[in-house]
C-alpha cells in the first residue's frame, strides 16, 4: 500500500472502530429491551430485518453515485446521519419506536457502506486487498467487543439505566465524524463512472454467481440477536450479555486482521469457502446442544467464521468489479445481502417459536443454508475457472 494512501485505511479503521463501539454499546442490549417493551421473539427477528432492508435499499445508488461524485461526501453523510439517530433510542417506548430508531440507524450504514468500501478499492492494489479489508474489517470487530464491555461497566455501575447509555452513544460517533473530516479522502484520480450506467448495467456472470451464494447464505445468517436469546435461554444473566458480544467480537476482530493476508495468499474464493464452512459447522454445534459452555464456545466460532469470510468477500467483490465500477459492484453485494436480512430475520423468528425446539430448527437451517452457499460456490469454482 502507498505510504500516502496508508493513512486513509487507517482512518477508515478508526472510523469503523468509533462507530461500532457506539452502536454495539446499545445492540445486545436491544433483545431484552424490546422485549421490555412487550416485543416478541417474532418482532425482533422483524425489527432487524426491517433496519437492514432498508439499508440495502439505499446501498445500490450510493454505491453507484459514488463511483461518479467520490466516496467521501456520502461517507461522512452515512457516519454522521447514523450518529445523530442513533442516541434517538434513549425516547423510545414501543417496539414500533425501536424499529424506527433501528432502521434510521441503518439507513446511514446503507449510505456510507460502499462507498468506504470501493474507496478501499481505489486505495489499495489488488494484491494487498484482502489485508486492507481485514484491517478495517478487525478494527470494527475491536470497537464491536469494546464497546459491550462499556456497556456492561456502566449498567454495573448505575442498574436500569439502559435509555442513559442509548444517549451517550453520541460521544464517539462525534469522534468518527472527526476523524473523517480530518483525515478521510478521495484519491486525487481514479477513474469515474456514470452512476446510472453503474445502475442498469448487466453483471457478468462470475458477479452474479457469487450474489447468488451471498444470497442463500444471506437466508440463513439470521441476526445475531437470536445468539443473544439462546445464551440468555442458557442461563447468562442479562447483565452480563454483553461479555458474551465482547467475546465474539474479540473472535471477529482477530480472525479478521489474519484472515485477509490469508485471502490475499489463497485466492479469496477459497477464504471465503472456508469461512461459510465454519459458520455451518458453528450453527450446526448450537442445533444440538444447549450446555451453557458450548454454546459459548460455539457462538465464539460464529465470530471466528465472520472473521475469516467477510474480508474475503469484499476483496472477491473487488476482483470481480471492472475498473471505476466498485462503488456498483459494493452496492450490489450489499443490496443482496441487505435484502435477505429481512426474509432471514422472520424465517428465523418464526421458527423459534414454533415449539420447544424451534431455536434448534432455526439453527438447522442456518446450518443447512450455509452449506448449501458453500456448495454454490464451489460449482462457481469449477464453472468460471
Amino acid at each position: 500500500m502507498s505510504s500516502h494512501r496508508a493513512p486513509t485505511v487507517r482512518a477508515l479503521g478508526w472510523t469503523s472502530f468509533l462507530t461500532d463501539f457506539s452502536s454495539e454499546a446499545i445492540y445486545p442490549l436491544l433483545p431484552g429491551f424490546v422485549k421490555g417493551l412487550g416485543g416478541t421473539s417474532v418482532e425482533i427477528g422483524l425489527i432487524d430485518g426491517v433496519a437492514n432492508a432498508v439499508a440495502a435499499v439505499v446501498r445500490l445508488p450510493s454505491g453507484a453515485v459514488s463511483d461518479a461524485v467520490g466516496r467521501r461526501p456520502l461517507v461522512l453523510f452515512g457516519y454522521g446521519l447514523s450518529a445523530v439517530v442513533r442516541p434517538l433510542m434513549a425516547f423510545v417506548v414501543s417496539p414500533f419506536g425501536a424499529l424506527l430508531v433501528r432502521a434510521a440507524d441503518r439507513f446511514g450504514k446503507g449510505i456510507r457502506s460502499a462507498p468506504r468500501d470501493a474507496l478501499v478499492a481505489d486505495l489499495v492494489e489488488p494484491a494487498d486487498r484482502g489485508a486492507a479489508f481485514g484491517h478495517i474489517r478487525a478494527m470494527d470487530h475491536a470497537g464491536a467487543a469494546v464497546g459491550p464491555l462499556a456497556a456492561m461497566a456502566f449498567l454495573l455501575a448505575f442498574p436500569g439505566q439502559e435509555r442513559r447509555l442509548f444517549l451517550l452513544a453520541i460521544l464517539p460517533g462525534l469522534a468518527t465524524l472527526v476523524v473523517i473530516w480530518r483525515f478521510v479522502h478521495d484519491p486525487p484520480r481514479r477513474t469515474l463512472a456514470v452512476a446510472s450506467t453503474t445502475l442498469t448495467a448487466g453483471l457478468s456472470r462470475p458477479q452474479a454467481s457469487l450474489l447468488g451464494c451471498v444470497a442463500v447464505w444471506s437466508l440463513g445468517a439470521a441476526s445475531e440477536q437470536f445468539l443473544l436469546l439462546r445464551v440468555a435461554d442458557v442461563g447468562v444473566p442479562q447483565a452480563f450479555i454483553p461479555l458474551v458480544w465482547f467475546g465474539m467480537s474479540l473472535a471477529k476482530s482477530g480472525a479478521a486482521g489474519r484472515a485477509g493476508r490469508l485471502a490475499d495468499a489463497v485466492t479469496p474464493r477459497l477464504a471465503l469457502l472456508a469461512g461459510w464452512l465454519v459458520f455451518a459447522a458453528a450453527y450446526a454445534g448450537l442445533a444440538v446442544t444447549t450446555s451453557l459452555p458450548a454454546v459459548l464456545a460455539l457462538v465464539g466460532g460464529v465470530g471466528l467464521a465472520y472473521g475469516i469470510a467477510e474480508p474475503a468477500e469484499r476483496a472477491l467483490v473487488a476482483a470481480l468489479a471492472a475498473d471505476g465500477r466498485h462503488g456498483g459492484a459494493f452496492g450490489w453485494y450489499a443490496l443482496v445481502q441487505g435484502l435477505m436480512a429481512l426474509p432471514a430475520g422472520l424465517l428465523a423468528g418464526w421458527l423459534w417459536e414454533s415449539g420447544p425446539d424451534g431455536p434448534a430448527w432455526s439453527f438447522a437451517v442456518t446450518a443447512g443454508l450455509s452449506l448449501g452457499a458453500c456448495g454454490l460456490l464451489v460449482a462457481g469454482f469449477r464453472r468460471d475457472g
